[in-house]
């Protein structure tokens, strides 16, 4: 939903089944945004030329749609009482019950890149016999 003063552009420059681009200022990567009502996410900045993913498809959507940014990323409201709860993809419940109330943590982040990551210096032992084996073998392998 557009807030006040808040800038609303309506000129997409491409659009393909999953994505929609368009020239946009002070918009932040992984950023939430609304396409003709759609929810998507930033997935693209080169410049000011950005890319949306629409998260419903972009079928029907015209160049002259209307794209709000949100100005976060997606996020989850996180407690105790996420507990046994059903949710659809987008964290809302579908099993008729309350509304999550909670801290609203970011569900998003960098991707782990395996090359920075540090090694282990010590086993963490599982207690499954055929895992810490194989555990002790990569180590002494990779040493």
């Amino acid at each position: 939903m557009a807030k006040a003063f808040q800038k609303i552009y309506t000129q997409i420059t491409a659009i393909t089944k999953a994505t929609c681009s368009l020239r946009a200022e002070g918009v932040g990567n992984d950023e939430l945004a609304m396409v003709n009502g759609k929810l998507a996410q930033v997935v693209k900045i080169m410049g000011n030329e950005v890319t949306l993913q629409v998260f419903q498809g972009t079928e029907g959507i015209p160049t002259n749609a209307e794209v709000v940014f949100l100005g976060k990323a997606p996020s989850l409201k996180v407690s105790d009482q996420l507990s046994g709860r059903f949710f659809n993809a987008y964290g809302e419940p579908i099993d008729g019950g309350p509304v999550v109330e909670g801290e609203e943590v970011e569900i998003g982040g960098p991707s782990v890149n395996p090359v920075r990551r540090k090694q282990p210096s010590e086993l963490i032992a599982t207690g499954i016999a055929g895992i810490d084996l194989n555990n002790t073998l990569a180590v002494l392998c990779g040493s």
